[in-house]
């Protein structure tokens, strides 16, 4: 895949240690989780699983390849983030608008309707929430692999800090 195999195969590694998935139950258990507790956000993050095994994994990796890695996670984030803004749009905010207005002009009979159908609207409800909310997972777990990357930088003393620069934020 691409020119630079060895990057892809970093990339590949790396981003496996951050499952959407898992941040349900890390929010609950690792110390990055609860070091969102006070001023210090950067010590119990240094210490969560998943960032101890990204240091492991690019332990003696050069520069050119860290900044390449560091590009992909940087272009990785900012699609993530475009996704859900759409998805943000499409699931949630036009929904909301025309059950809003539906509920404005017919709003009995869209209750009734409801509450004869309510097995289905309640499923529908969870769908619809559901989608949100794995993006919305799935781009957190994206930004928590650049927070990794610039700790990994931040202690390696590597200069210019182009993961830093490369970001929209």
């Amino acid at each position: 895949m691409g020119e630079r195999p060895e990057l892809w195969r970093l990339w590949n590694a790396l981003h496996k240690l951050f499952p959407s998935l898992g941040l349900i139950s890390d929010s609950f258990v690792t110390p990055g989780a609860w070091g969102y507790v006070g001023v210090d956000f950067v010590s119990g993050f240094r210490r969560n699983p998943s960032t101890r095994k990204a240091f492991a994994l690019l332990e003696g990796v050069d520069d050119a390849l860290f900044d390449g890695l560091t590009a992909l996670a940087a272009l990785n984030a900012r699609r993530q983030e475009q996704l859900l803004r759409a998805v943000v749009i499409l699931y949630l905010t036009m929904p909301l608008s025309i059950a809003a207005l539906l509920a404005d002009i017919a709003g009995d009979s869209i209750m009734a309707f409801l509450k004869a159908n309510q097995p289905s609207a309640v499923a529908i409800g969870i769908l619809a929430t559901s989608a949100p909310l794995g993006y919305m997972m799935s781009t957190w777990r994206s930004r928590q692999l650049i927070g990794v990357l610039d700790l990994i930088r931040i202690e390696r003393d590597q200069r210019p800090f182009t993961a830093l620069e490369l970001r929209d934020e």
